[in-house]
């Protein structure tokens, strides 16, 4: 009888930096954890999901690896374009395809051109998905907006965290690390870059914070964008709230980090982050409302407390550990039921 191949090709999409691929941190933690479990882990890059010549020129190269590494499996981490170069370069192999967000729920930038290639992008991610093994959403909002013919074959799994390297540490430290001023309240703003940042809703936070300026005089609006992990780590445990207005998620992992670090997080109703924050203290979902979100930041703010999110985020087994053992079950069910066929 065939055993399982212990070994998963990973397809990322990814920009160059300084001639590297600049690999999504989430991807490369997740595959970090699955490698420590004994697995074998193969990157293919995909550098250009948008010019016909760029493709083609990915499909080969990947095809190449692919023959070469010889994995059990393939693993898209990103619909869209990424998802349907994953199909095209599997051959008899098993395909997992992971839909994090944007892929399923569009891209919410203006102008005709990003509502075209938003659209384009979906029905191609979908497409694919309807040649995979498994589905990965990250959140139920991400499972709803499948078609209901690919829900058979959907899994809600979120990433998880690297709760050894996103810990609490003493925010005196953090701040001085940071060269952050030690006085004043500080409300961290994950602000993205890009087009991203009109999802991530900007405009809603700015306001939020002047209205809690009329009520609390020291206290300033932080922005996370184009850092490094260890500095995101730092600015959790420098910061006093994190705050989300995004116009849309699947499960945003700046919450689940923060969580991780115990930073009390005041969020709109979106993706998953009522689920994970149920039973943090302090923690609180509030409408997409600047009065009412100012509010909630207030009461965090005076009360001067860290969260319960690092004990909350434990229980509900999102560390990288408990999620990479999930994906190997998938990785497993996947082969096995290929077998069969």
């Amino acid at each position: 009888m065939k055993t399982v191949n212990a070994s998963v090709f990973m397809v990322t999409n990814s920009n160059l930096k300084n001639g590297i691929p600049n690999v999504f941190t989430f991807v490369n933690s997740q595959a970090r954890s699955i490698k420590k479990t004994g697995w074998k882990i193969f990157m293919g890059v995909v550098d250009d999901r948008t010019s016909i010549k760029g493709i083609v020129r990915n499909i080969r190269k990947l095809r190449s690896e692919v023959a070469l590494e010889s994995p059990g499996l393939i693993h898209a981490q990103y619909g869209s374009m990424t998802a349907a170069i994953s199909y095209f370069i599997r051959g008899k192999l098993p395909l997992v395809v992971s839909f994090c967000g944007d892929d399923l729920l569009g891209t919410p930038a203006p102008g005709l051109g990003w509502r075209w290639r938003s659209r384009a992008g979906r029905f191609i991610g979908l497409w694919a998905a309807r040649g995979a093994n498994a589905i990965i959403v990250k959140s139920y909002n991400l499972f709803q907006a499948l078609p209901d013919n690919l829900k058979t074959k959907a899994i809600i799994l979120p990433n998880g965290v690297d709760v050894g390297f996103f810990r609490p540490i003493d925010q005196c430290e953090a701040r001085a690390k940071l060269n952050w001023p030690q006085k004043g309240k500080i409300v961290l703003f994950n602000s993205s870059h890009g087009e991203d940042q009109i999802r991530k809703n900007l405009t809603l936070a700015r306001k939020t914070i002047e209205t809690l300026s009329q009520t609390i005089s020291n206290v300033s609006l932080y922005f996370l964008s184009k850092v490094t992990s260890e500095e995101v780590m730092l600015m959790l445990n420098a910061a006093d709230c994190l705050l989300v207005t995004s116009l849309h998620e699947g499960s945003p992992n700046i919450v689940k980090e923060a969580m991780s670090c115990n930073l009390p997080v005041v969020s709109v109703p979106c993706g998953d982050v009522a689920q994970r924050l149920s039973k943090t203290n302090p923690g609180y979902i509030e409408p997409y409302d600047p009065q009412a979100l100012s509010v909630a930041i207030q009461k965090v703010v005076l009360a001067g407390v860290r969260s319960n999110g690092r004990e909350q985020l434990i229980s509900q087994g999102l560390t990288v550990e408990n999620v990479a053992g999930r994906l190997i079950q998938i990785y497993e069910n996947v082969q096995k039921d290929n077998m069969r066929l």
